[in-house]
């Protein structure tokens, strides 16, 4: 189904572009970080950049744009009237579509000059009012009038933006034409206008198709960083929820440890192309939601919309886990009869959980009688042993045994079998 994104402000009072396109999602001007934000959230299928900020906060970037003609599902980026001429101008060989007479200005060379789409305005519940004339409307106003005119625009490119407002404007014409209605024509309003309407009748020629490489190093520090999420209602750039995490969780060394680690381990599979299949992706989304405890696709979604993620983002994080627990797997079947014992060891001595888990260990060790404790039982199932063992526990279990060797590194099933019976003996002397 269609989906229409529109970032829009002063360029074209909401009403007149609800009566157009009653249907779109209608959007503020377009700040930094504004568009990655929503087409996660959105995901829409055309969208039309009007508007922008460029003084209370940072202007949208061209890589945004960049980004949002490769992503899955958009068919077309358009641009028109304000900042999207501007880009549109810009982007329009990887395949952004520029709509109006203010784009093909700025496409043809006839003006260069940011400053010529700007206006000062002030905002109220979605409404904008005016408070200087845009030099865009006044070059159209200019041509409309002929040659005789052109000195006004000279003047009027003088003047910066926000002090162009319209007495003053009427003042300098007054004087020097001895007339009344400065040549002014509502441009930036006709090319949006223009936009909403006819956007649907052009489509995409890209000279060069967007590729990731078009991106940069920078755009992804902005993805990561600045895109916000929705929390419960609450826009926040996940940059902010990542700074509140290491200044108030008390385990902050062991996330920044842990992620940093995972970071590693991807390095890894991409210098030794751990590929990894549909059905290993699809184990992996198994176990994750079978731990969050989610059972139906509306868990799903809810679950989701509760962690401020979307479907992309989910899946190319089973992605990656799952060639990182392939890497893992490898690690471990690599050991043979060494096991992880070291590096567990040396992870809960890192962590401070060494002196906890082995004088529990050692408690038990000293309950049994080394020579004497049991006698092997090989026959009971060790699945059975294993499911009985971890519900004692309080722990979930959701593999086979197989893969319980290969996430714990136990050797095979029958080292397994006698690490659950002295245990179980260790228990039973307790009592």
């Amino acid at each position: 189904m269609e989906k229409v994104l529109v970032y829009l402000g002063p360029s074209l009072p909401i009403g007149i572009a609800k009566e157009i396109l009653p249907d779109a999602v209608y959007r503020p001007p377009a700040r930094q970080a504004d568009i990655v934000s929503d087409l996660a959230r959105v995901k829409p299928t055309h969208l039309i950049l009007i508007d922008g900020t460029f003084r209370e906060n940072l202007s949208v970037w061209h890589k945004e744009l960049v980004y949002a003609l490769q992503f899955p599902g958009v068919q077309a980026v358009y641009g028109a009237a304000s900042i999207g001429a501007l880009r549109a101008a810009e982007l329009d060989y990887l395949g952004m579509i520029g709509l109006g007479k203010i784009y093909e200005w700025y496409r043809d060379g006839v003006t260069e000059d940011d400053a010529e789409v700007a206006v000062s305005y002030a905002e109220h519940k979605g409404q904008y009012h005016l408070n200087s004339v845009p030099l865009a409307d006044i070059r159209a106003g200019v041509e409309e009038r002929g040659d005789d005119a052109y000195w006004f625009l000279d003047r009027m490119r003088s003047v910066p933006y926000a002090e162009r407002t319209h007495d003053l404007c009427e003042r300098e014409w007054q004087v020097e034409a001895l007339q009344p209605n400065y040549p002014c024509r509502p441009q930036k309003q006709l090319d949006a206008e223009l936009a909403l309407r006819e956007f649907r009748d052009h489509k995409p020629e890209p000279v060069h198709k967007p590729q990731p490489d078009d991106l940069s190093m920078t755009f992804g520090a902005l993805y990561e960083r600045d895109r916000r999420i929705n929390i419960k209602g609450v826009p926040i750039p996940q940059q902010h929820l990542d700074a509140f995490v290491l200044l108030h969780n008390p385990e902050w060394e062991r996330i920044t440890w842990d992620a940093s680690n995972q970071e590693l381990a991807l390095m890894l599979c991409n210098l030794l192309h751990v590929m990894v299949s549909l059905e290993e992706i699809g184990r992996e989304s198994a176990r994750f939601q079978q731990r969050a405890g989610i059972t139906t696709q509306e868990e799903f979604h809810s679950f989701l919309e509760n962690n401020g993620w979307n479907t992309h983002e989910f899946d190319r994080l089973m992605i990656r886990n799952a060639r990182i627990r392939k890497l893992q797997h490898h690690l471990t079947v690599s050991k043979v009869f060494k096991r992880n014992t070291q590096s567990v060891l040396d992870y809960l001595r890192t962590h401070q959980g060494f002196d906890f888990w082995a004088i529990q260990a050692a408690q038990q060790e000293a309950r049994l009688d080394n020579d004497e404790w049991l006698s092997i039982d090989l026959e009971t199932p060790v699945l059975q042993r294993l499911k009985e063992h971890l519900e004692k526990e309080g722990m979930e279990f959701n593999m086979t045994p197989e893969e319980y060797l290969l996430e714990t590194g136990f050797s095979n099933l029958n080292e397994l079998s006698v690490a659950l019976q002295r245990t179980a003996a260790g228990k039973e002397h307790n009592v």
